[in-house]
């Protein structure tokens, strides 16, 4: 897909990030029924079109880094960069050609060998003390791997070790859920990109955007920046205000 010269995310303005970590953004893309997995599989093209799944390209050029969970990538192993025909608008903001990847698992049990391990950056693991050793004798040779917590990966922790070691001032989160809610559980999120799918899927089981053991501290409120239309999908843009 060629990319739309005026597409709406293509020239996004951030505001600064915070002094202690990067700006973090959110892209998720849920069903109108609010499932983000059909049948239990998190599979390309099952919920969003091929629009969203550019869209997601297109977002990722913004940021220095894209950082998900584990189980994210047990069920999609791939680097999580760019679109080749993208890289020439992030070399013209001084950036990478490439964002970083980032996961976030306690257990290192990651698919290897796997497309995500074959690229020219090695993928960044955050684990903890506990599972350090285990994750780098496991996956050290392909991938770089820094305990950020003792028992867990602590995410304040980890953003204040991304913002410091590799110099990441806007990451971009992917999920999954269970990530999504320690994120916003330490309001660590600055804003929400959201793709609703004009899709129902209806099962109890299948999985939402944002999942943890309790109610979420106040309820965290939204604020809209921006929405637009695609055929039957919206785009929405939230802000997550700090205080």
């Amino acid at each position: 897909m060629q990319l739309p010269a005026k597409h709406p995310y293509l020239n996004l303005v951030f505001p600064a990030p915070p002094s202690e970590r990067p700006y973090v953004g959110l892209n998720m893309v849920m069903s109108v029924d609010g499932k983000i997995t059909v049948g239990g599989q998190l599979k390309a093209g099952s919920l969003g079109s091929p629009f969203d799944r550019y869209t997601m390209s297109v977002l990722r050029h913004h940021f220095g880094a894209v950082i998900c969970g584990g189980e994210t990538i047990r069920r999609h192993p791939y680097y999580l960069g760019v679109s080749p025909e993208l890289i020439p608008f992030r070399k013209a903001r001084g950036m990478a050609s490439q964002p970083l990847t980032v996961i976030v698992t306690n257990s290192g049990n990651l698919p290897y060998p796997a497309p995500l391990f074959e690229g020219a950056e090695r993928p960044i693991i955050l684990t903890s003390q506990a599972s350090f050793q285990r994750v780098t004798q496991s996956l050290g040779p392909v991938a770089e791997v820094h305990a950020v917590g003792e028992q867990r990966v602590e995410v304040r922790e980890a953003l204040a070790f991304l913002r410091e070691h590799y110099r990441i001032s806007r990451l971009l989160l992917e999920g999954g859920p269970r990530l999504n809610y320690q994120f916003f559980k330490e309001r660590a999120v600055d804003e929400v990109f959201l793709t609703i799918a004009p899709r129902l899927v209806g099962s109890v089981s299948d999985l939402t955007m944002v999942m943890g053991e309790d109610v979420l501290e106040n309820l965290p409120r939204l604020e809209l920046i921006s929405h637009f239309q695609r055929d039957n999908e919206l785009f929405l843009r939230y802000q997550v205000p700090r205080n």
